[in-house]
């Protein structure tokens, strides 16, 4: 099995991981948060799945019906699908446009966060009472927020597929 085989597969992985892993561990694996220490935390994951935590009591995840989120979630487990079977099965074109699929989830991520589309709309309203200007990454008053580590697996993935696919 050449490399670029291998770096479709393991760009696969990491996408599907991106998603799976925040019903595990939903502070650790979430694709945005913000987090206001004891007082509150909200994760955003798979499938607009949101969790977090209000004074200590954790929030199971819970489906927040965000089309966007949903759309992110769905991009980024088609996107692992086909890296992956293009990966196992030596196809370039079909590993590229895992890649290309599953780097699309991220972006639309971020493009919904810098126009505050769905759910963001309402998390731009806490940030702007925090002293924030931007839903990407900041801190105020004592709350950090911003992408995390599910959204940089995701374009992990999605660049590997990408290089995967093509040197397959």
């Amino acid at each position: 099995m050449g490399a670029g085989k291998i770096l479709a597969i393991i760009g696969g992985i990491l996408g599907i991981l991106s998603v799976g892993l925040f019903y595990i561990l939903p502070d650790l694996f979430c694709v945005w948060r913000i987090d206001g220490g004891a007082a509150f935390s909200v994760y955003l994951g798979g499938f607009g799945f949101t969790s977090g935590s209000i004074m200590g009591v954790d929030i199971p995840p819970e489906y927040g019906e965000d089309i966007f989120m949903l759309i992110v979630a769905v991009l980024i487990v088609a996107g692992s699908a086909l890296a992956l079977i293009g990966g196992l099965a030596g196809n370039k074109a079909v590993g590229i446009l895992g890649g290309i699929i599953l780097l699309a989830g991220p972006i639309l991520l971020v493009v919904a966060l810098l126009l505050e589309l769905g759910d963001f709309a309402d998390a731009a309203l806490i940030i702007d009472a925090l002293g924030g200007d931007t839903l990407l990454f900041g801190s105020g008053s004592g709350a950090d927020w911003g992408l995390w580590i599910s959204s940089f697996l995701a374009l992990g993935g999605g660049v590997l597929g990408v290089i995967g696919g093509a040197t397959a």
